[in-house]
């Protein structure tokens, strides 16, 4: 008995003794050639015609929900459990003088492999990315 004991005791340990995952940083900050309205209107936009739900922060921010993989109210099944992917966006919109704002765009992108397997943080594919973000933004802008 003191031996299962301490057997499930040093599993214990080394199951929490793990590193904390490290943050992989898809992200792009840029200076774009608009005023800070026009901007932000854009981001709201491409955002909301990807699929995000887009909710607001500070002035400055622009946060987002889990995208939206169907319009179904079978949705939050697919995020939680059956998905095997899903991402969100965080944007930071300043200004840099009147007629230019900064824009940085992060995205927060998991996957998984099976039903009951834990979301894991890994690179965005390149039709997820936060490059493919910023090109819609300057789409609507009219700056390509």
């Amino acid at each position: 008995m003191p031996i299962t004991v301490l057997l499930w005791v040093a599993l214990l340990i080394t199951g929490c003794a793990s590193t904390p995952p490290t943050r992989l940083d898809n992200s792009i900050n840029t200076v774009l050639a608009a005023p800070l309205d026009q901007v932000k209107t854009a981001l709201v936009s491409v955002l909301s015609t990807d699929g995000y739900p887009v909710r607001a922060g500070s002035d400055d921010d622009v946060m987002t929900g889990y995208r939206r993989e169907s319009d179904g109210w079978w949705d939050w099944l697919l995020k939680s459990r059956f998905g095997v992917e899903r991402s969100k966006v965080e944007a930071t919109v300043s200004p840099e003088s009147l007629d230019t704002t900064r824009l940085r765009i992060s995205i927060t992108y998991e996957a998984k492999d099976h039903l009951w397997s834990t979301w894991q943080e890994t690179t965005p594919p390149p039709h997820r990315g936060a490059a493919l973000q910023l090109r819609s933004v300057k789409k609507a802008l009219g700056l390509l």
